[in-house]
């Protein structure tokens, strides 16, 4: 497995970990559609949340980059609404939809082996992130991200 691989499901997990000690239910991870991939659909008080899971390590080298979340530009938030409503059709429910980001801040570490080991040094979880609206196609993007 590859490094960023390795990465990306150190930080899909540690999303998982957080959701569930917010009281949601995991439905369903990394859900692949020919428009694009959906890290994490979790579901909590009617609401089914589709979650773009972005990880960095917290260093100053990858921090100068800006925020994880603020990867998820345009073409990635289009991609994701789309594969959310396949999704939705896929699996029609009375549940609210919503999309969110979750950031992943990690540190690494060497054992004594020269294995290399992940620990989370801060999370954070932007509800309704962006929107996926029927009027304009796709919602602006965040704010909180720029």
């Amino acid at each position: 497995m590859t490094d960023n691989r390795k990465k990306g499901r150190f930080g899909e997990q540690a999303a998982c970990d957080l959701l569930i000690s917010e009281g949601y239910r995991i439905v369903e991870r990394n859900f692949f559609t020919q428009s694009g991939e959906i890290d994490i659909i979790a579901q909590k008080d009617g609401v089914i949340v589709f979650c773009e899971v972005k990880a960095r390590r917290n260093d100053e080298s990858s921090l100068q980059y800006g925020r994880p979340a603020s990867a998820v530009g345009k073409r990635k938030q289009e991609s994701i609404a789309e594969a959310a409503r396949v999704y939705l059709f896929g699996h029609p429910a009375k549940l609210q939809p919503r999309i969110d980001v979750i950031e992943i801040y990690f540190s690494t570490f060497k054992d004594i082996e020269g294995e290399t080991w992940y620990s989370v040094d801060k999370t954070e979880h932007f509800e309704n992130a962006f929107f996926a609206s029927s009027r304009s196609r796709f919602g602006q993007r965040d704010r909180r991200f720029l």
